[in-house]
């Protein structure tokens, strides 16, 4: 059972008016997922190598070596996370 209020209700106070509850029926027609613009396999592949990046850095580390060793030695896994971070970006904006 629906309780609806009139529309122009008055609070037991009367301070003021306020609007009331509408009864708006108890079908809502689905709201139409709106597209994202640009890519969404660029976006997925750049995600994909931030995470590789990340787990690959993790990984040298806890093989054994310095946080400033790593670093030093080892640009790959800097260098796929910022591949990643443009492939993402460029995902975004470009539609293919």
């Amino acid at each position: 059972m629906v309780h609806t209020r009139p529309i122009n209700y008055r609070d037991d106070w009367g301070t003021s008016p306020r609007q009331g509850y509408e009864d708006r029926g108890t079908f809502r027609p689905p709201r139409v997922p709106q597209k994202e613009p640009g890519s969404a396999v660029l976006r997925s592949i750049g995600m994909i190598c931030i995470v590789a990046g990340i787990l690959w850095y993790t990984y040298l580390l806890t093989k054994g070596g310095d946080l400033r060793g790593v670093l030093e030695q080892n640009h790959g896994p800097l260098a796929i996370v910022g591949l990643g971070v443009v492939v993402s970006v460029l995902g975004k904006y470009l539609r293919l």
